[in-house]
């Protein structure tokens, strides 16, 4: 495949998928009821419908910043993206559309480096089947929000492409850097980069392995200003302990918790329409999203048993990282809330997932089906004030 083909492919791959929960996401907040919610004010502006839950979290503080923000609590929420978000609005336009644009643009960057990626890895039919896979996750409408998701894996997905097909690991520590700036989990990239080091130590040298130290040194500096203003360097561990209760636990008990979370919540699943006929206080989706989380969180358990055995091991130390930290710390609410999303993170658990669908056009083209139907109705869900990740 030309490096021509491979961008018309991830072109138009990217617009289908944005376009599919662009839509979805302004019919279903014109046509459907919606949630009332107590939740930080939708900011004003432009497809606002997408700056919702942390969306709104993130649009109050590139305008007020932290400390306008019900700070301490702001404290959660990394500051590169909200950066990002500041400098769009300097442009003009509100924090909402600055935002979608932002996540629009870096999700083209996200799926080619996926397929460049896992082209290197395994061939052009996986490649291709698992960026398709990952446009379309049902969660993947979170590219296209005023969400972290979209900059963190491109920054992600950059750093390991930088590292093993540019051979440039000065590039690739600063796109680590800024994947442990938007997210705590961006740390865990020491892992992969780490591994390619060792692989190519020789013509790397110690520069390379110098220029790895600069993926922790996001994380540190963001302590490190937390500490200069709170003298609280782990601020955003305590916020996250005090106001979700993630704090360490029993991974069994957690377990347990989340398939009693999942079996309360089928009736919903099955009928998810009744969703909508409720503007109640009380969110049945919470109830449904107890299920999905369960059931993304096995599927993503299943396919690190494959990237263990097909992936190098660093990728794995990431990808198990990422998938197994919500599980060690649940929430007090719904013990997986948020894994839904939390699994657009373990890049690599797409990759071994592209090589089964890539067997089959049959099983690629039911999978997508599936993968996105219930991507549009968890878009219909998040843009109606309604609780998905």
């Amino acid at each position: 495949m030309t490096r021509g083909e491979t961008w018309r492919f991830v072109f138009w791959t990217w617009l289908s998928s944005r376009l599919l929960f662009l839509v979805t996401g302004a019919l279903g907040t014109h046509l459907l009821s919606h949630a009332p919610t107590g939740y930080p004010a939708e900011p004003p502006g432009s497809l606002n419908y997408w700056a919702h839950w942390d969306g709104a979290w993130y649009s109050s503080i590139a305008k007020e910043g932290y400390f306008g923000t019900q700070w301490p609590s702001s404290a959660n929420f990394f500051p590169f993206y909200p950066l990002l978000l500041r400098l769009g609005t300097m442009t003009g336009v509100g924090a909402p559309l600055a935002g979608v644009l932002i996540s629009l643009a870096a999700s083209l960057l996200v799926l080619y480096f996926a397929h460049e990626l896992v082209r290197d890895y395994f061939d052009s039919e996986a490649a291709r089947a698992a960026t398709l896979a990952l446009a379309f996750f049902p969660t993947a409408f979170f590219l296209n929000a005023v969400y972290t998701e979209s900059v963190f894996l491109a920054a992600a997905l950059g750093s390991v492409w930088a590292a093993r097909i540019r051979r440039d690991f000065v590039l690739a520590g600063l796109l680590g850097c800024v994947a442990a700036l938007t997210r705590n989990v961006g740390v865990f990239l020491i892992l992969p980069l780490a591994h390619e080091w060792l692989q190519r130590r020789r013509e790397a040298g110690l520069t390379g392995l110098a220029a790895l130290a600069l993926v922790p040194a996001g994380l540190l500096g963001y302590m490190f200003w937390l500490w200069r203003w709170s003298s609280h360097p782990l601020l955003f561990s305590t916020v996250a302990r005090v106001t979700w209760g993630r704090a360490p636990a029993n991974p069994g008990h957690t377990l347990d918790r989340a398939w009693i979370a999942a079996r309360s919540g089928a009736a919903w699943t099955i009928r998810p329409q009744r969703v909508f006929e409720t503007t109640t206080s009380s969110d049945p989706t919470w109830h449904a999203v107890g299920t999905f989380d369960f059931v993304f969180l096995i599927l993503f358990l299943a396919l690190l048993v494959l990237v263990a055995a097909r992936l190098p091991l660093g990728l794995f130390g990431y990808a198990a990282a990422t998938v197994l930290l919500p599980v060690v710390t649940p929430a007090f609410v719904l013990p997986l809330a948020s894994v839904s999303r939390y699994v657009l993170a373990a890049f690599p658990a797409f990759f071994v997932l592209g090589t089964l669908l890539a067997r089959s056009r049959i099983l690629l083209g039911a999978w997508l089906a599936v993968s996105a139907s219930l991507g549009v109705l968890l878009t219909l869900y998040f843009t109606t004030w309604r609780w998905v990740a």
